[in-house]
């Protein structure tokens, strides 16, 4: 029996160079190349002053994580040995608040998910042609308030 495949992201022309990124393990944002504001997701026209002059830039892969949900039943089979699994909203340093990625927190990290947890951006290959940025828990004092799940 062959292993599920794992559904994967389609780039478009707006985020294929989130996508390259991430294959060289770097995380990028998209800013405007105008007014430098910052776009997420990406797309071709500001929303602030609707320049058409996207601009990739490098980003520290630090962030806080602002929403979480863990997902306890296994719903894909692909997903089967990460379940439980913390899916997170990470808003992303120096990007002013503006960034905030849906992505996974590193298999086993869940019971540790918290509002306001620092965390680091880690890249995982899922397979050939896809790397995915994935986060893990920063080891820091914080105030963070855990929430039952």
């Amino acid at each position: 029996m062959t292993a599920p495949v794992r559904p994967a992201p389609v780039a478009d022309a707006d985020s294929a160079g989130f996508w390259e990124a991430c294959a060289r393990e770097e995380l990028v944002g998209q800013r405007c190349g105008k007014c430098s504001a910052w776009r997420w997701p990406p797309r071709e026209h500001c929303p602030r002053c609707h320049a058409a002059d996207p601009v990739w830039e490098r980003l520290g892969g630090t962030g806080r994580i602002v929403g979480f949900v863990v997902v306890h039943r296994v719903l894909d089979p692909a997903f089967a040995d990460e379940t439980p699994l913390a899916i997170v909203h990470v808003e992303l340093d120096g990007t002013d608040g503006e960034m905030v990625l849906t992505s996974q927190l590193q298999p086993g990290e869940w019971s540790s998910a918290a509002v306001g947890a620092p965390v680091s951006v880690r890249f995982t290959r899922v397979r050939e042609g896809l790397t995915l940025p994935t986060f893990t828990i920063q080891n820091e004092p914080q105030e963070a308030h855990h929430v039952l799940d």
